[in-house]
């Protein structure tokens, strides 16, 4: 195909590198991030753009695999203090992760995710995860967050949720997940606008003190 110059076969090739590529990058990142001990760098950054890049990031996916995206994002939210590349991150994966939920579900035709942000309180900042995909057992539910814990298969490391999580966590938020096999997951985000008063170094598995 290359030979022939036959552009189709060219564009896909270079597509599929392309995705073999962000695959791996993300994975060492993960992994990276699981060896060491970092600091959260906090800054104040607008509502509004955070999650509009997360947006922007999540758009393209969705549409190439003809999942409806939809987004609902409160006015006036103001500024968050957090650290916004893993926060940013961590949103996006969860995103992404409902994005391979629906990919995962052939027993339906039409598939959306569902991507909602507004105040929880005058303190809190919640987002809302929501698609119609192929939902969770009560056990993958309980070890979604676990260290290693995957339900991809040879797609997954068992680092993406379990570092989201802790992000979350480290940020002094919460995640409430509600799932039925069949029927979908939500998912509930809620951290403060403010950062933690305890707010302290994220250390690898085994040297966190909880």
């Amino acid at each position: 195909g290359l030979y022939q110059k036959d552009d189709k076969r060219m564009n896909l090739a270079f597509g599929q590198i392309k995705n073999m590529a962000d695959k791996i990058k993300k994975m060492v990142l993960e992994i990276l991030y699981y060896a060491k001990s970092r600091e959260l760098q906090y800054e104040t950054i607008e509502v509004a753009e955070m999650t509009g890049n997360v947006v922007s990031t999540l758009t393209p996916l969705a549409q190439k695999h003809g999942i409806k995206f939809l987004v609902s994002i409160a006015h006036d939210l103001g500024t968050i203090e957090v650290d916004p590349q893993w926060m940013e991150a961590t949103l996006i994966n969860f995103l992404e992760n409902a994005v391979d939920a629906c990919l995962f579900d052939r027993n339906k035709k039409n598939h959306q995710v569902s991507f909602t942000v507004e105040k929880k309180s005058e303190t809190d900042l919640c987002f809302r995860i929501q698609d119609n995909g192929i939902g969770m057992d009560t056990e993958t539910r309980d070890k979604m967050f676990t260290l290693f814990f995957t339900s991809k298969g040879s797609q997954g490391t068992g680092l993406g949720l379990f570092i989201a999580h802790r992000v979350i966590k480290y940020h002094g938020g919460t995640v409430q997940v509600d799932s039925r096999p069949g029927d979908g997951s939500q998912f509930t985000i809620c951290i403060p606008f403010q950062k933690p008063e305890n707010a302290r170094i994220m250390e690898p598995p085994g040297k966190d003190k909880g």
